[in-house]
């Protein structure tokens, strides 16, 4: 999209340009000036008509690719921002899960989730997308999340981290318990999921704001709603039952 700015910046002003120098010498003569002897107007006005017709030739092109770009730019975000969604809804399914748990949990359980989570925040606050004019309401969206919800992610997802190194501290506390050894309280992962569960929501209900109102911004092009219940109904409410429903399927 920059570019395609830049070009009809130039474009634009150049056949301002064309247009001035082409009328200017149509209406010369009514001026008195006389005409160049190797040069004569109705030369200069082929020359220079032609010109100004084939730039506004590339400007209305630039403007069509303009106009596609944003559209694809616009569809770019929105799509990361859906994959990001359904990650933090993930997590919170696992988290869910896993608080329920009695059995072993492993330290890696919500490692992978956390990493695409990651990677799709960084992708739409690296997202390029310059409109044509800066009062662009889906851009002002768009440094909304880059200075405000962003941070907020990655918080939750650094504090996600914790979990790993609170199953390696209940580990080892239950392992010097058994060689009869005070290594504290063993419930820690525990302790950490009850914190993440109640942290996840604020960023969670921050990315279906912002993806109601850019909904709305692109004329319900995305039909947020319906795609945000449809992506929560698709999402198994634990582990076990998304094992039973893949057995069950023929």
């Amino acid at each position: 999209m920059r570019g395609n700015v830049k070009t009809i910046k130039f474009t634009a002003w150049l056949s301002l340009i064309l247009a001035f120098i082409t009328y200017f010498i149509s209406i010369k003569g009514l001026l008195g000036l006389e005409d160049l002897k190797l040069l004569p107007d109705i030369f200069l006005i082929a020359v220079f008509g032609g010109t100004f017709a084939s730039m506004l030739v590339v400007l209305f092109c630039e403007i069509s690719k303009y106009l596609q770009n944003k559209s694809d730019a616009e569809t770019f975000i929105f799509s990361h921002l859906y994959y990001l969604y359904g990650q933090l809804q993930v997590i919170l399914k696992n988290i869910d899960f896993l608080s329920k748990n009695n059995n072993y949990i492993h330290k890696n359980a919500i490692t992978q989730l956390i990493a695409n989570a990651e990677a799709e925040a960084n992708a739409i606050y690296y997202a390029e997308y310059v409109p044509y004019r800066k009062k662009n309401a889906i851009l002002t969206e768009k440094q909304n999340y880059n200075n405000n919800i962003f941070p907020v992610i990655l918080n939750f997802l650094q504090s996600c981290k914790n979990f790993e190194i609170a199953v390696l501290t209940d580990e080892i506390n239950s392992t010097k318990k058994e060689l009869g050894i005070d290594g504290g309280m063993e419930n820690s992962a525990r302790l950490v999921l009850s914190k993440l569960s109640i942290q996840i929501q604020e960023p969670i209900s921050m990315l279906d704001n912002l993806m109601t109102r850019v909904d709305k911004l692109c004329n319900n092009r995305y039909n947020w709603p319906q795609q945000r219940n449809d992506l929560l109904k698709r999402i198994p409410d634990n582990q076990t039952n998304m094992l039973e429903q893949f057995l069950q399927e023929k």
